[in-house]
């Protein structure tokens, strides 16, 4: 009886200790993350800015939601498709503000037209999007996205929305590790991230990457006028219900867009 007694209580002990080590590696990497914090310039924006996710933390977190995504929506396999985002793509990358981290692009098999960015400068660009785009459009869309990830939207969006605690389980997920708290809070914590991700962006983020877009597509070779006749051709191939479909739906405001385009377009130099 009492060995009994002794050996629940060791098996208690042991998982108590287990429990407390979760909790002071959790402890631990929040308290690295914050101390990566600061207030640093952004080229891209142009000013001064408070970033809770530093870049490999971002990147790890692209890489854990990304390997979730392409679960339901897989990569295309029209080769052509991947080598022709690749090099305009590459293209843009090369120019863009923020250089600390390796962009990569990719090309879904969905048919509807849109393109999104994950955290740490994962890009993918639907099939359908790619199909009715020029190589100048193309490269105004690509250097859209670019431009959120420069400006840090989506690390922003993640650091307003998210508990330290989830960011970070997302993050040691793409190394395998279990130390963000177990399977369930890894899940949730991408679910999370995949589905701020998904809504749309703030008019101010929207003409802030379509800003920069233009600037990078402008920079890298591509005619920069192509970023109004890519959103009008997006707009036409939607037809009437434009507003509550694919493109439009994660990135709203065309018509302000536009009009704003037609303005900063021509004072590029």
């Amino acid at each position: 009886m009492q060995k009994t007694i002794a050996l629940k209580n060791i098996r208690m002990y042991k998982l108590l200790m287990q429990r407390m080590k979760v909790k002071k590696i959790f402890i631990l990497g929040t308290v690295l993350l914050i101390s990566g914090c600061a207030t640093l310039y952004n080229p891209a924006t142009g000013r001064n800015e408070f970033i809770m996710i530093d870049s490999e933390t971002e990147v790890a977190i692209g890489k854990s939601v990304g390997t979730q995504m392409l679960k339901k929506q897989p990569l295309s396999d029209d080769r052509s498709l991947h080598e022709r985002v690749n090099a305009i793509g590459r293209r843009i990358s090369g120019v863009s503000d923020r250089q600390d981290i390796e962009y990569k692009f990719y090309v879904l098999q969905d048919k509807e037209l849109n393109a999104l960015t994950l955290p740490g400068g994962f890009i993918y660009a639907n099939k359908g999007l790619m199909k009715i785009l020029s190589d100048d459009e193309l490269a105004y869309v690509l250097a859209h996205e670019v431009g959120h990830t420069a400006a840090r939207h989506i690390a922003k969006k993640l650091q307003a929305h998210m508990a330290y605690q989830l960011i970070l389980s997302v993050a040691f997920a793409s190394s395998g590790s279990d130390a963000g708290g177990g399977a369930e809070n890894v899940a949730r914590g991408v679910d999370t991230v995949y589905n701020l991700v998904s809504l749309s962006y703030s008019r101010k983020d929207e003409y802030e990457a379509d800003r920069l877009g233009v600037k990078y597509a402008f920079k890298a070779g591509f005619d920069p006028y192509a970023a109004i006749s890519a959103l009008e051709r997006i707009r036409k191939e939607e037809g009437p219900n434009w507003k509550l479909l694919s493109y439009f739906r994660t990135h709203p405001y065309v018509d302000e867009r536009i009009a704003a385009l037609k303005k900063i377009i021509p004072e590029l130099k």
